[in-house]
C-alpha cells in the first residue's frame, strides 16, 4: 500500500482529554488529516500534562476557535463543509446548546460522519452523570476490591475506559466511512465509555447471565504468573492449561512429582505447587532460564519497565517506535497495524495551540489545504 488507507479523509476533533485524542491518533496515523478544534487561551485541558498531550496528538493540526463567538462559529461551520468526520467528547446536550449537534450539522452536510464519545452514552438514566475512567470501570464490574481493603494501590494504572472507547470510536469512524463509500449517507455514531468496557467484559458477563461456568482469569494454573530469578530480574510464565508445556517446565526445573498432573489437578493444588515453582525458578539466572524456556517451547516473556519497552529487540524490529520527530527530536509510538507489511510515518510533531489557524482557515472554502508539514 503506497499511501495510508485514510489519506484524503478530514477529521475535525473537538474531543478532549484522552478518549477522543486516542481515537484521532489512530486515524491520523492511518493518514487522516486530523484538525484539533481547541478553545482559545487554554486549549485541550490535557495540555497541562505535556507528555500526555504530546503522546496523543502528534500527526495532527490545531486551530483555536471560540464556538460561542459568531465569527469563530462560522469558521467552524465552513470547516465542517470540508470535513468527512466531526468528533466531539462533551456531555450530552452541550453540542445541541451550541447549535452544533449531529442533526444540525448533518442537515448542513448529509454525508457527514458525526461521532460523540461520552461517559455513559447519549441517553439513559446515567447520560447526564459526569464520570471519568475509574467510575466507568466500577460500573462495568472491573473493580473487584474487597470492602474495607480499598487503597490507592487498588486504583488501576491504565485508563481502560478511555482507551477502549477511543478504539471503538475509531472503528465507528472507519465503519461509517466504509458504509458511505457503498452509497449510504453519513452516520451519527454514539460511543459510550461504559458500553465499551461492558463489551470488553463479555467473557465474564455473558457466561454469568447464561448460568454457564466462567473461565478463571487470571488462570489458576501454577505455571501462569510473574516470577523472579536468581539475579533479581522478573519474567512471566503463561502456561494456561497446556499439559505438555507444564510437563516440560517440570522437567526443566526439577519438579517431577507434579509433572503428570492435569490442569484441573494443578488448579486444585495451586497453593501447594505455586511456592515450589517460585523457589525452583529463583535458582536460575534470567538469561539462561529464558534460553531454556524458548528452546522447550514454554510460553514466557521478560518483564520490562517503561524505559526498556521501546528498546526491546522485538519491538524495535516491528518498528513501533519512531524517533526524531520535529524540532525537539521526539520519540513516539506508532499505531500497530501493518498494511502489506508496512506502517506509516509520523510526520508532524504535536501542535501548539492554534498553530495552524492561518494554514487551515485561510484556505478557500471547500478546498482542503495541503497536509504537508
Amino acid at each position: 500500500m503506497s499511501s495510508p488507507p485514510l489519506a484524503g479523509v478530514r477529521v475535525l476533533s473537538l474531543a478532549e482529554q484522552l478518549p477522543g485524542p486516542y481515537a484521532t491518533l489512530l486515524l491520523a496515523d492511518l493518514g487522516a488529516d486530523v484538525i484539533l478544534v481547541e478553545r482559545p487561551g487554554s486549549g485541550d485541558p490535557s495540555r497541562r500534562f505535556v507528555g500526555l498531550f504530546d503522546s496523543m496528538n502528534r500527526n495532527k493540526r490545531s486551530v483555536a476557535l471560540n464556538l460561542k463567538d459568531a465569527a469563530d462559529r462560522q469558521c467552524f461551520l465552513e470547516l465542517v463543509d470540508t470535513a468527512d468526520v466531526v468528533m466531539e467528547g462533551f456531555r450530552p446536550g452541550v453540542m445541541k446548546r451550541l447549535g452544533l449537534d449531529a442533526d444540525t450539522l448533518r442537515q448542513r452536510k448529509p454525508d457527514l460522519v458525526y461521532v460523540s464519545i461520552s461517559s455513559f452514552g447519549q441517553d439513559g438514566p446515567l447520560a447526564a452523570v459526569v464520570g471519568h475512567d475509574l467510575s466507568i470501570q466500577g460500573v462495568a464490574g472491573m473493580l473487584k476490591v474487597p470492602v474495607g481493603q480499598e487503597s490507592r494501590a487498588s486504583v488501576p494504572v491504565l485508563p481502560l475506559a478511555d482507551i477502549a472507547s477511543g478504539m471503538f470510536a475509531a472503528l465507528g469512524v472507519v465503519s461509517a466511512l466504509f458504509a458511505r463509500e457503498r452509497g449510504r449517507s453519513g452516520s451519527t455514531v454514539d460511543v459510550s465509555m461504559l458500553d465499551s468496557l461492558v463489551s470488553w467484559m463479555t467473557l465474564f458477563l455473558a457466561p454469568r447471565a447464561n448460568q454457564q461456568p466462567i473461565r478463571d482469569l487470571p488462570p489458576l494454573d501454577p505455571g501462569y504468573g510473574i516470577f523472579h530469578t536468581a539475579d533479581a530480574r522478573q519474567l512471566t510464565l503463561s502456561i494456561a492449561g497446556e499439559d505438555p508445556m507444564w510437563q516440560s517446565l517440570c522437567d526443566l526445573i526439577g519438579l517431577p512429582q507434579y509433572r503428570d498432573l492435569t490442569e484441573k489437578q494443578r488448579e486444585a493444588r495451586v497453593l501447594e505447587i505455586d511456592p515450589q515453582v517460585r523457589q525452583a525458578l529463583a535458582q536460575w539466572p534470567c538469561d539462561k532460564l529464558q534460553q531454556e524456556l524458548e528452546a522447550r517451547g514454554i510460553a514466557f516473556g521478560p518483564v520490562l519497565d517503561d524505559a526498556q519497552v521501546l528498546k526491546e529487540p522485538q519491538i524495535v524490529h516491528r518498528g513501533l517506535a519512531v524517533h526524531g520527530v520535529g524540532p525537539a527530536q521526539q520519540t513516539f509510538v506508532k499505531q500497530p497495524i501493518l498494511f502489506d507489511g508496512a506502517n506509516f510515518d509520523i510526520t508532524r510533531p504535536p501542535p501548539t495551540l492554534g498553530e495552524h489557524n492561518h494554514e487551515v482557515l485561510s484556505a478557500q472554502a471547500g478546498q482542503r489545504p495541503s497536509t504537508a508539514s
